[in-house]
């Protein structure tokens, strides 16, 4: 039961992983752009995309590793340091 639960948390975070990847390489026009459409400001549009997909990987990251270290098994070297 416990190797199950082990492979569903790994496989659920490589599918979010993986669908992020994808969706960025995706041309859409809020990730690449051959030509000019301005946002607010002048700014390019395709630079939003960016900011706000880089902004939820950072945020997915952060949340993969405090969930990694609630578990067990990446604080075996930490007992070893204890002895």
């Amino acid at each position: 039961m416990k190797k199950q639960f082990e492979e569903h948390f790994e496989r659920t975070w490589l599918i979010i992983f993986l669908f992020m990847f994808v969706i960025l390489m995706i041309p859409f026009p809020f990730f690449y752009s051959e030509t000019y459409i301005p946002a607010f400001g002048g700014i390019p549009l395709f630079l939003f995309g960016w900011f706000v997909h880089t902004a939820i990987t950072f945020a997915l990251i952060i949340k993969y590793y405090r969930m990694c270290m609630k578990r067990k098994e990446y604080h075996t070297y930490d007992e070893e340091e204890k002895k």
